[in-house]
C-alpha cells in the first residue's frame, strides 16, 4: 500500500486587497500580491510595446485599403485634386500629381489604373512609389516639350509620339502639379494628334492662345508616315486636323 503524504492547502485570502499599477496608470485593477503574479505582470508589461502580430511586417510594407477607404480617397481626389474622368476614353483620369501620396496611388490602382503619367518629372522617388503601388510610370515633361520650347525639335516630337501611344493604351492617371494648365496642354496635344482621344477632354486653355498655333503646326510638320501609322491616323482624321490647324 502506498501512502500519500498529506498536503496542507492554504486558503486564498482576498484581504487585504492590494492594487497594482497598470501599464499606463493606477486604474484600480486588483491582482494577487505574490511573487509569481508580479513576475507575470512584469513580463507582460515589458513585452507590451515589442509585441508583433504574425506577418505584421508584411502588412506594414503592403498597406491595404478597404473598398470604403478607396471610395473616400477617390471622392476626395475628385473634389480637391481636380481629378476628372475623361468621358468616352478607356479609363483615363486627369488631376493633380499623386507624388508623396501612397494611399492615393493605391486607390487609383484599385480603380484599374495601370500607368501614372507624370507631366512634371518628379523623378526616381515618385517612380518607385508608383511601381510599389503596382503601376507603370511614364514621364512626358510638359516644361521640356512645350513651355520652355521655342522651336519644336525632332526629339520633342518623338517624345510626343511615345506619350500619345501610351495614352492610347488607356487605364491612365495623368497628373501635373495642380491638375490644370499642364494637363490642359497634354489634352490639347491629344485632341490634335491622337485620333483615339480626339475631342474627349474639355480644357480651360484654348489652342489659339499665345504661341500655341505656331507650336502645334511645328509638331505637325515633324510627324512622319511611320508616326501617323503607329498612332492610327486615317485620311479623314488628318483632314480634320489640317482644318483645325488652319483655323486657330
Amino acid at each position: 500500500m502506498v501512502f500519500i503524504e498529506s498536503m496542507n492547502i492554504s486558503p486564498i485570502t482576498f484581504t487585504p486587497k492590494i492594487a497594482f499599477k497598470s501599464y499606463y496608470k493606477d486604474d484600480g485593477i486588483i491582482g494577487y500580491d505574490d511573487a509569481q503574479s508580479e513576475a507575470n505582470r512584469n513580463f507582460i508589461r515589458s513585452h507590451y510595446n515589442s509585441w508583433k502580430m504574425p506577418y505584421q511586417s508584411i502588412y506594414e510594407k503592403e498597406h491595404r485599403l478597404t473598398d470604403y477607404q478607396i471610395k473616400l480617397i477617390i471622392d476626395y481626389l475628385e473634389k480637391n485634386h481636380e481629378m476628372q474622368k475623361i468621358e468616352g476614353a478607356d479609363n483615363i483620369y486627369r488631376g493633380q500629381t499623386l507624388v508623396e501620396k501612397t494611399d492615393f496611388l493605391q486607390a487609383v490602382s484599385k480603380k484599374g489604373i495601370k500607368t501614372i503619367i507624370d507631366l512634371v518629372g518628379y523623378g526616381k522617388t515618385y517612380e518607385e512609389a508608383v511601381k510599389d503601388a503596382g503601376m507603370d510610370y511614364f514621364v512626358f515633361n510638359i516644361y521640356e516639350n512645350w513651355w520652355d520650347t521655342k522651336n519644336i525639335l525632332p526629339e520633342n516630337k518623338n517624345r510626343l509620339v511615345r506619350f500619345l501611344k501610351k495614352m492610347q493604351e488607356g487605364n491612365i492617371y495623368i497628373g501635373c502639379q495642380h491638375g490644370a494648365n499642364d494637363t490642359d496642354v497634354a489634352f490639347i496635344l491629344n485632341d490634335f494628334f491622337n485620333p483615339l482621344l480626339e475631342g474627349k477632354a474639355q480644357t480651360r486653355i484654348k489652342p489659339n492662345e499665345t504661341d500655341f498655333p505656331i507650336k502645334l503646326n511645328m509638331y505637325y510638320d515633324l510627324f512622319t508616315k511611320k508616326d501617323k501609322k503607329l498612332l492610327g491616323w486615317t485620311q479623314e482624321f488628318e483632314q480634320r486636323l489640317i482644318k483645325k490647324l488652319i483655323s486657330i
